[in-house]
């Protein structure tokens, strides 16, 4: 059975890696349309408290572009 992909699918996925986010992570951390454009999978938290998640620009490096990826995490006791 082929299953179309609609907006309201699509608004269940990071649109940056494409992964599955919950509706009250959308709610509290994605855009005015409760979109998420990054989570927990492709960003760190501190990016994602500052708006990462909304599509807005941080201050903190992209852990995608930057060679410390995820350090405030590390920093923070987050291990992988």
């Amino acid at each position: 059975m082929l299953k179309l992909v609609s907006e309201s699918d699509e608004s269940e996925t990071c649109r940056n890696c494409g992964a599955t986010v919950s509706t009250d992570f959308r709610r509290v951390f994605g855009d005015s349309d409760d979109i998420a454009h990054r989570c927990g999978e492709c960003d760190n938290w501190r990016r994602l408290c500052h708006g990462s998640a909304a599509g807005l620009d941080t201050d903190s490096p992209d852990p995608e572009t930057s060679s410390a990826h995820r350090s405030d995490d590390a920093a923070a006791g987050w291990s992988a």
